[in-house]
């Protein structure tokens, strides 16, 4: 069995932030599980022993075989529930801890939400890249095609209308964008929503772009022509990289990981244009060179939003230095994530011996058990006891 007992102390990486706030979820692309970090000790991280715990895998009681193995993307919706994205099964799942234990693992808990199977409206779904939501809780899946099955790719957007959990019935799947039509060379990665306007990032053979997208008449389908514009790209003035695979938003503004610089740039359409096009709306916020001394940036793929402003990113390299989560978060109010203190190493193989080893996303968690509750049910300090400690260890030896 790998201890997951860290004996440093984190105190002398970065200073104590307070209370635990709701935690992380990660998904992992070599354990083959989605995880629910939590910083219980109130640290700035889930490095010590019980703060790290699957929420799903394939050692579900829903009868879902590896249902974990490739996951994108992942979004929690404002009703509660985890949707992700499983490049290996196709598929869309949605997952909710309905008995409050901190995992989704119960007979249940999870079910197919999309997935190229089931769906009647014989939508393809060969790489669920992104996720998204609007105000009215329809999901929005991005399907990127591949070069040996050039299908298209598309925005679709899906309802439950029957409320049967699932969005594969006859008309609760359509077209809300078709990528392919704005761009031959479309690769699309991740979706985000301000207010009820879409941001699609997309490398488009090699001249990254966002898109911006607005239904204006509420048909539920974009017009290629008169409701999607290129937000920003790669040819913009302002030196700012647009290569997005992590891509997210708050209330206000855009928060895109360049891959080539391996920098967080914020975009915010300051005078309301519908694009960049001041100097001001696209500014750099987190350089790696922020990063605590002893550890890594490798390639990073996935920024999410969390509370108070602050940012969560992954990192997955060769070394365990370079397997890492890190929490940004703004200290001293100056709009970015660049001084002393402001880049916290939240969970790090290098650190644990055993987590993360390839985290490709994380999602902050909105609504999850608080810790006395979990003590209750399980009677100890943390999650990860008992048979779920001795089912992560198979994971890792």
């Amino acid at each position: 069995m790998v201890s997951c007992t860290f004996t440093g102390s984190l105190a002398t990486i970065y200073p104590v932030y307070g209370a635990s706030f709701g935690g992380i979820f990660v998904a992992d692309q070599t354990l083959d599980g989605i995880y629910l970090t939590q910083d219980f000790n109130g640290d700035g991280g889930a490095n010590e022993t019980g703060e790290v715990s699957i929420y799903f895998d394939d050692t579900n009681a829903s009868g879902f075989t590896n249902p974990t193995g490739n996951v994108f993307t992942m979004l929690q919706s404002n009703s509660g529930f985890l949707y992700y994205g499983d490049g290996n099964t196709d598929s869309v799942y949605r997952l909710l801890d309905s008995n409050n234990n901190g995992n989704a693992l119960d007979a249940g808990e999870a079910n197919i939400w999309f997935s190229a199977a089931e769906n009647a409206s014989g939508l393809p779904l060969l790489t669920p890249n992104g996720l998204g939501e609007d105000n009215s809780g329809a999901i929005y899946i991005v399907e990127a095609d591949t070069i040996s099955t050039p299908n298209g790719d598309f925005v679709y957007r899906t309802v439950d209308l029957n409320n049967d959990g699932d969005a594969n019935d006859m008309g609760e799947a359509s077209i809300w964008l078709d990528l392919k039509a704005l761009n031959p060379a479309s690769s699309a990665f991740e979706i985000a929503f301000i207010d009820d306007v879409a941001f699609i990032s997309d490398t488009a053979g090699g001249s990254p772009r966002v898109y911006r997208a607005e239904d204006i008449n509420n048909d539920n389908v974009i017009d290629p022509l008169t409701e999607v514009n290129i937000f920003i790209d790669n040819t913009n003035p302002f030196g700012i990289g647009t290569f997005y695979f992590g891509f997210d938003s708050d209330s206000s503004s855009l928060y895109g990981l360049d891959l080539f610089t391996d920098s967080i740039f914020r975009l915010t359409d300051e005078n309301d244009s519908g694009s960049i096009d001041l100097a001001s709306e696209a500014l750099k916020v987190w350089e790696p060179s922020t990063i605590p001394t002893g550890f890594d940036f490798g390639a990073g793929f996935s920024v999410a939003t969390g509370p108070s402003g602050e940012l969560s990113i992954t990192s997955n390299g060769s070394q365990p230095n370079e397997d890492n989560v890190f929490r940004l978060i703004d200290l001293n109010g100056d709009g970015d994530y660049l001084d002393a203190d402001e880049t916290i190493i939240y969970s790090s193989r290098e650190l644990t011996e055993f987590f993360p080893v390839r985290p490709r996303v994380v999602e902050y968690a909105k609504s999850v058990p608080e810790p006395t509750t979990l003590f209750g049910v399980l009677g100890m300090g943390g999650f990860m006891v008992g048979s779920a400690l001795s089912a992560f260890s198979k994971k890792v030896n």
